[in-house]
């Protein structure tokens, strides 16, 4: 008999059905590590999940390379909203996971880059004025190579009766290679730690508005965003445990 002919024949029978399982329940769940770094006052945030060891894959193997984004508002004692006059506040972390502890279910976390949130770059942007850009590749003591995207917004002079604030070509070209210049003298010659405790405190940005005015007055200037373009293909296991060891807190800011 045809199976379109009787109806019974395409039905399957209740013993057949596939008991549905939960997917978390094969999962093991990992707490994030923070670096020891002067800006992070937690020494742990957040979890993931990872599937349990199965056909041979390790549960590290799952989590290595394993990119996390935080808000650096979030890393406080007491977590804080977005200010707009508070840059931290407005800050997203993205942190790689570098080392797994099955003992403890802990990841330790490296620095992989950070970035602005949208909503403070759209609510820097301004009318009427120059947005002038920047950016520079910075390699670390460790052999990692940051790429740094600077920013800063031009004003308008004292008494100006001109709405527009536009800045020439030969003063956009001037601004742009003394953001590149601070960059360099700042983040260059120092290891990831000292480089994040510089980015976090928003030094550069301080450097920006002091030097760049003599050239056009700026009205903001910060570090937008870090990229990683490059890092040692071996897993440098002494670099993470200086990273995360709180007796060398190798991040003081130079007061200079």
């Amino acid at each position: 008999m045809a199976i379109g002919k009787n109806k019974r024949l395409n039905k399957k029978g209740k013993h057949s059905r596939k008991k549905k399982q939960d997917s978390f329940e094969k999962k093991e769940w990992f707490k994030f590590k923070l670096p020891k770094i002067q800006s992070f006052k937690v020494a742990t945030y957040g979890w993931t999940p990872a599937n349990k060891t199965a056909s041979g894959v390790l549960v590290e193997s799952r989590l290595q390379d394993r990119v996390a984004t935080i808000r650096l508002g979030d890393l406080e004692a007491e977590p804080k909203a977005d200010n707009p006059e508070i840059l931290s506040t407005s800050t997203n972390l993205k942190l790689r996971i570098a080392k797994t502890t099955t003992a403890d279910k802990m990841c330790w976390l490296d620095f992989h880059g950070l970035e602005l949130t949208r909503d403070k770059q759209c609510s820097m942007i301004k009318k009427w004025v120059s947005l002038i850009e920047a950016y520079v590749d910075i390699k670390t003591t460790d052999g990692i190579v940051f790429r740094c995207f600077g920013l800063a917004l031009t004003k308008k002079q004292p008494g100006q009766v001109k709405n527009t604030a536009y800045a020439q070509t030969s003063q956009t070209k001037r601004i742009r290679a003394k953001m590149i210049e601070i960059m360099r003298e700042i983040l260059s010659d120092k290891t990831t730690k000292e480089f994040v405790g510089q980015l976090l405190v928003d030094k550069i940005g301080d450097a920006f508005k002091q030097k760049l005015t003599c050239i056009f007055p700026i009205h903001d200037a910060c570090v937008r965003k870090v990229k990683l373009i490059k890092r040692p293909g071996n897993e440098d296991t002494r670099r993470i445990e200086e990273l995360h060891d709180d007796r060398k807190d190798e991040n003081e800011v130079d007061e200079d």
